[in-house]
């Protein structure tokens, strides 16, 4: 009886440790990947943020968020909804010269071009990925295009068109090779760099002029 009740109160200790644990700590990579959604922060998020904060800090502060950049870092966080905030960087250990309120004054307001043609254009390089591709697509700037050139982040979210016939299945990103003509509309605001960068919400496969 006396083993039983020894037993018992040693998986009862186990048990309540177990259960006292915190989470398993998020990386960094985890934290801040091209895959992930944008993240959505609030005004006093930001204005928390003192200068001389690394990058790395202020990703873990601000929390999990898309990296939108192509050789250099770019974070992108919703602010209220109502501003688009970028924070770019080379190295996340590097020191943000810039406090939280400094950072707000470069937001821009949000601007939903989903449903419009961003870029048609050949796509002349592809980069790819476990979860998508990054393709670069260069065109002219049309009357209902808004981009001449874009670093395009293609994930498994995005609804990849051969004309008009939907690509199927989770990894229809691969249809896109090196050489196609596409168009592509973007899942919510790109980054102001140049070429722009964002994520496809759709990308049609032109296979006829």
């Amino acid at each position: 009886m006396r083993r039983v009740v020894a037993i018992m109160t040693l998986i009862a200790i186990a048990f309540s440790l177990t259960a006292c644990r915190g989470p398993e700590p998020v990386s960094f990579e985890e934290l801040f990947s091209p895959y992930n959604s944008v993240g959505h922060v609030r005004t006093s998020d930001v204005e928390s943020i003192r200068t001389g904060t690394t990058y790395r800090e202020i990703i873990t502060r601000l929390g999990a968020t898309r990296d939108v950049g192509s050789g250099l870092h770019i974070a992108h966080y919703v602010v209220d909804e109502k501003q688009n905030l970028y924070i770019g960087f080379a190295d996340p250990d590097e020191v943000c010269p810039k406090s939280g309120a400094e950072l707000l004054k470069g937001a821009q307001p949000v601007v939903d071009d989903s449903d419009k043609i961003g870029i048609r254009g050949l796509v002349t390089d592809i980069v790819r990925g476990k979860d998508g591709i990054t393709m670069l697509v260069e065109g002219k700037l049309e009357h209902d295009t808004s981009f001449d050139k874009a670093s395009v982040t293609v994930t498994m979210n995005s609804t990849v068109l051969r004309d008009s016939t939907p690509v199927t299945g989770l990894f229809a990103f691969s249809e896109i090779k090196k050489g196609d003509t596409v168009e592509v509309t973007f899942n919510g605001p790109v980054a102001e760099s140049y070429p722009v960068q964002g994520v496809a919400a759709t990308v049609r496969i032109v296979t006829a002029p």
